[in-house]
């Protein structure tokens, strides 16, 4: 598990965060930003990938704004790329574990984590947005075998799926 946690710290860079329903995970594009008569308030990110490498996650945000793309993962700080701008991410704080654990029969892996999250830098549409918040990540996946038949949760995954929930007040 010490690759997940090396990887959930990139990726919760990824923090903008997601649900299982992303359409644009299907191909459908990207959803333009909504204007919304608020300026400050509650945000929600869904993010959600299928890469090991945990780089790109498809990205859908609601709240004072509503606007889906992509978060470019980073060692601390991620790049949010929507229709009409972006933002960045900076997640470099200390993720709280709270589940950890792999079947040894199946080698189904199940991880959780918290963490802190930032949000600045804005472009375009969002220029001057500012909040912070906390992400849940959630990391299922089934575990690699080595050649003795052992799980190795530290070696690339045969398959997983990786969801983000960041949960953040900002302003715009």
């Amino acid at each position: 598990m010490n690759r997940r946690r090396g990887l959930l710290t990139t990726g919760l860079a990824t923090i903008a965060a997601t649900a299982a329903t992303v359409m644009l995970a299907t191909g459908a594009g990207f959803a333009a930003a909504s204007a919304h008569p608020a300026v400050s308030g509650n945000e929600t990110f869904h993010l959600v990938t299928t890469e090991p490498s945990a780089a790109r996650y498809v990205v859908i945000a609601s709240g004072v704004f509503t606007a889906g793309g992509v978060d470019i993962a980073g060692n601390t700080t991620d790049v949010v790329k929507l229709a009409g701008g972006g933002f960045k991410i900076y997640h470099g704080y200390a993720l709280k574990i709270t589940k950890e654990h792999v079947n040894n029969a199946t080698c189904l892996a199940v991880f959780g984590a918290t963490a802190k999250f930032k949000v600045f830098g804005g472009t375009g549409a969002y220029r001057g947005i500012s909040g912070t918040g906390k992400a849940t990540i959630s990391i299922l996946e089934i575990a690699a075998r080595t050649s003795s038949g052992a799980c190795n949760p530290n070696a690339t995954p045969v398959v997983n799926e990786e969801t983000i929930v960041g949960k953040a007040k900002v302003t715009l």
